[in-house]
């Protein structure tokens, strides 16, 4: 396959040639065309000279043409005038006769010999010039035209090649700087694409290998203690009992939960996923949570409160109520004894853009806040992390995915997810979801 630069030239150079090719038809085309039209010209000029001479108007022969030889002859044949003087000798085969009228009336005829345009001295002059100068314009023209291919096929290529070396030093996983952004814009475009994915790779990679780590680390802790607990029991230290079997089944709980919940997200992950909207009822959804959390509502005397002041979101439905199951269990498991627990679920109206002719839409803001102790300033961007769980959820139950699986969750709905933390207001997760489409 050859290469760009090749490929420029190339094509530059049959542009060129078919240029060429089509001036040159046109200019011997027009050549031969002012060459027939000179011709025509000529023998009406000769016809006017002989009519003049034949009907008395001149007796000379200085009127006619001398770049063509010219007999005139009266009715009866006798020569009468001459370009080429009487006795001049020449092969009348070729030459053309023409008639000479005088109102209607036959009074000669003249005999022309071949009138070519190159017999006269000025025009061979004036047509070896153009073909000079054509000529000598054509290769100006080709070494012209093959250096500006050169510098714009080396002004392409060049980029591009640097593109395709940066790309397959990616794909090799050694890319080491970024991709320079020069060339046309779609080189450029290109080179920012292999760096947007270059830097979401690494990226990955970073996270993949962080993930992995974590990973390893929360099954390592349980599976620990798990070990420990039944050497324990075969070595004789510690006795089979309920309590003890209880504590192991606890900690097997723990490693299953973090197992369902790293599958649950990798599903949300995958490109393949596919949401299935509905109009979704927020009493039912409300209604159906109060209830799953009963006993740890019961047991902690959490006061739960629920403002609905929208009667539907636009969702699919058990996505949402995974996403909204995971922000309530938080907010139990962080809410003190005899604290409070709200849910709120609002419309706003979306802020219209400067120039927007469109008017704008509504959207669902959903809510839940409790009034646990404020989480740390510098542990909130992190919250949504996966696996992360610092010092205000590292003694609490959980698997550290249960924000991320939520804010996939709410990504995939198009909408946006954020936590604010303070003594005075509490710890409030606030979801923003758009509203039905074609909602005004």
């Amino acid at each position: 396959m050859r290469s760009m630069f090749r490929r420029t030239i190339l094509a530059f150079t049959v542009s060129l040639v078919l240029l060429l090719v089509v001036l040159s038809a046109a200019l011997i085309g027009g050549y031969y065309h002012s060459v027939t039209r000179w011709s025509e010209r000529r023998i009406m000029m000769v016809e006017a000279a002989a009519s003049d001479i034949l009907r008395g108007a001149s007796r000379s022969g200085d009127s006619l043409p001398q770049d063509v030889p010219v007999f005139v002859y009266d009715r009866s044949g006798t020569l009468v005038a001459s370009n080429r003087g009487g006795g001049w000798r020449r092969d009348t085969e070729h030459w053309e006769r023409l008639a000479i009228d005088d109102d209607g009336v036959a009074v000669g005829h003249v005999e022309i010999g071949q009138a070519a345009f190159r017999n006269d001295a000025a025009n061979r002059a004036l047509m070896q010039t153009l073909v000079r100068t054509s000529a000598a314009g054509a290769l100006v023209a080709l070494a012209a035209a093959m250096v500006v291919a050169w510098l714009f096929a080396r002004s392409l290529s060049r980029p591009a090649a640097r593109v395709a070396e940066g790309i397959d030093a990616i794909a090799d996983g050694t890319a080491r700087v970024p991709i320079p952004e020069h060339g046309a814009e779609e080189i450029s475009r290109i080179a920012r694409a292999a760096n947007t994915l270059a830097a979401r790779l690494q990226s990955e990679r970073a996270l993949r290998a962080q993930w992995a780590q974590d990973v390893t680390h929360d099954l390592r802790t349980p599976i620990a203690s798990i070990r420990a607990q039944l050497e324990a029991v075969v070595d004789g230290v510690y006795v089979a009992d309920s309590q003890r079997i209880s504590g192991t089944l606890g900690e097997l709980g723990r490693v299953e939960a973090l197992i369902a919940d790293l599958d649950e997200l990798m599903r949300l992950e995958s490109p393949e996923v596919v949401l299935k909207p509905a109009s979704v009822a927020t009493a039912d959804l409300v209604a159906t949570l109060r209830q799953r959390f009963d006993h740890e509502i019961d047991r902690k005397r959490i006061s739960f409160l629920a403002d609905l002041a929208t009667p539907t979101i636009w969702a699919d439905e058990a996505l949402l109520d995974r996403a909204v199951s995971n922000l309530l269990a938080n907010a139990l498991r962080h809410a003190p004894e005899g604290g409070t627990v709200a849910i709120t679920v609002q419309s706003v109206q979306e802020p219209a853009e400067s120039g927007d002719p469109c008017p704008p839409g509504r959207s669902v803001v959903l809510s839940v806040c409790n009034d646990g102790p404020p989480i740390p300033p510098d542990e909130l961007p992190h919250l949504f992390d996966r696996l992360f769980r610092g010092e205000y959820a590292r003694t609490s139950a959980g698997s550290g995915l249960g924000l991320t699986i939520a804010r996939r969750i709410v990504t995939l709905h198009g909408g946006t997810i954020g936590i604010s933390s303070s003594r005075a207001d509490g710890t409030i997760v606030r979801v923003v979801l758009p509203g039905r489409p074609g909602s005004v």
